[in-house]
């Protein structure tokens, strides 16, 4: 690559600028469409939060992580000569630059989108269900840890029997 994301040319600082304008301009549209259907902050419920949290939890790593855009990320990491795609690339492959562009889509599709407040809720029984998954994972890895250290003790103590 001929410019690396740790040391990023003035142009690509440039577009990175434009990005944030770009993320800012449908921030503000996203309020004036909001506020257009009636919608304020005070109609942003404890659920509606926890709900496009996960939701954006879910979506963001479907983005950053998971096989299925990995073919986008790979395509965009190959891209050098457009400084675009320097920009679209540093947002996908970061899940803390990933989540705010997300949670931008997630709160617009759960809002203003006919039927969008439905893929919102598949997205947060999809993250639900990841984390139960990475839990119950975790546990088992630990478990099956103690198990082999707990044997290791055993057979070290029947080579000091005499």
């Amino acid at each position: 690559m001929a410019n690396s994301s740790h040391n990023p040319s003035e142009q690509q600082k440039s577009w990175n600028f434009l990005a944030t304008l770009f993320y800012i301009v449908c921030l503000v549209a996203l309020g004036f469409g909001l506020k257009s259907i009636g919608v304020t902050k005070e109609d942003f419920s404890i659920g509606d939060i926890v709900l496009m949290s996960i939701a954006t939890y879910r979506l963001t790593r479907i983005l950053v992580f998971d096989k299925i855009f990995k073919l986008f990320r790979d395509f965009l990491k190959s891209r050098d000569n457009l400084h675009v795609f320097y920009v679209i690339r540093e947002i996908i492959t970061c899940p803390w630059c990933a989540g705010v562009w997300v949670a931008l889509i997630v709160a617009a599709l759960y809002f203003m989108v006919p039927f969008g407040d439905i893929f919102i809720i598949l997205l947060t029984i999809s993250g639900i269900a990841s984390f139960l998954v990475v839990s119950v994972n975790f546990i088992g890895l630990s478990t099956e840890e103690k198990q082999h250290k707990v044997k290791e003790l055993r057979d070290d103590s029947d080579y000091t029997k005499p």
